[in-house]
């Protein structure tokens, strides 16, 4: 009985160790892509193919590079860095906690539109008078409200995304003056808000206040969250006209060829990094 047993029980090992293991399926891997029309695509001839996002996805879809199959795109035209704040994040919150799964990467552009409410209309003060008391009050008003807002938004992001499993990179991209080379009066004044006046990234604590324009926020402010930065104004300059749709009235949007640019700048500084 003893011998019966026991060869029974061995004959039952054998088996087991015989059986192929049951495959784990995968779980989704997501790009997830934040911000204003840039990364909704305006102004691509096709927007969900030929605007910025899009052209990264199957980047990021490669192993060395994040490995995310899967792209969520909550880009919303007209989003800055207040809407993001109250109206996109819990979205994005929802898509980094979900169990099922594992956010990789995440692409931000925001701070544009903060900048670009003071004059989109002919009657705004900066419009009218880019160098008046008014303006200035306005534009100060608009970088603190970024510099809160920014520090919110990659704050809480960096909170989840460190409860999501794996390793993340989160890109954040610096705006190009769509003023900038076209002639319009526009240009300095947006130039200076967007770089401060010695037109140059600083993140020095004693920084003159007069230096500290948007992208200054925003790249000292991803860089003391750990996100990546991507610089697009200087590969704009002097480029405008050919990059964006500025050339045929008041549209700041890239086209197609602006697109990849910024597009490459993501992944030069993705391989940088």
């Amino acid at each position: 009985m003893r011998r019966a047993l026991s060869l029974l029980v061995s004959m039952g090992l054998t088996v087991a160790l015989a059986a192929p293991v049951a495959a784990t399926s995968p779980i989704p891997t997501v790009y997830l892509a934040l911000g204003d029309s840039l990364a909704w695509g305006d102004g691509a001839s096709v927007p969900t193919h030929t605007g910025y996002v899009p052209r990264l996805a199957g980047y990021f879809q490669g192993a060395s590079h994040g490995g995310a199959d899967l792209l969520v795109n909550l880009g919303v035209r007209g989003e800055s860095t207040g809407s993001l704040l109250t109206d996109r994040l819990p979205d994005a919150i929802d898509v980094i906690a979900d169990p099922s799964t594992d956010t990789r990467v995440v692409t931000i552009s925001i701070g544009g539109n903060d900048l670009l409410d003071l004059v989109n209309d002919e009657d705004d003060p900066c419009r009218l008078d880019p160098g008046s008391q008014v303006c200035g009050i306005l534009l100060y008003l608009a970088m603190t409200g970024v510099a809160t807002n920014t520090q919110q938004i990659l704050g809480t992001l960096q909170a989840y995304l460190a409860g999501d499993p794996g390793d993340e990179t989160v890109f954040v991209l610096l705006p190009y003056n769509a003023f900038g080379g076209t002639g319009d009066p526009l240009g300095d004044l947006i130039g200076q808000a967007m770089r401060g006046r010695d037109m140059a990234i600083d993140c020095a604590a004693d920084a003159d206040p007069a230096n500290v324009g948007l992208d200054d926020i925003l790249a000292c402010t991803a860089t003391y969250f750990g996100a990546t930065v991507v610089d697009s104004y200087p590969l704009f300059e002097g480029r405008t006209l050919k990059l964006t749709h500025m050339g045929e009235g008041f549209n700041v949007h890239p086209n197609d060829a602006g697109y990849e640019v910024i597009a490459k700048a993501h992944r030069v500084a993705d391989q940088a990094d």
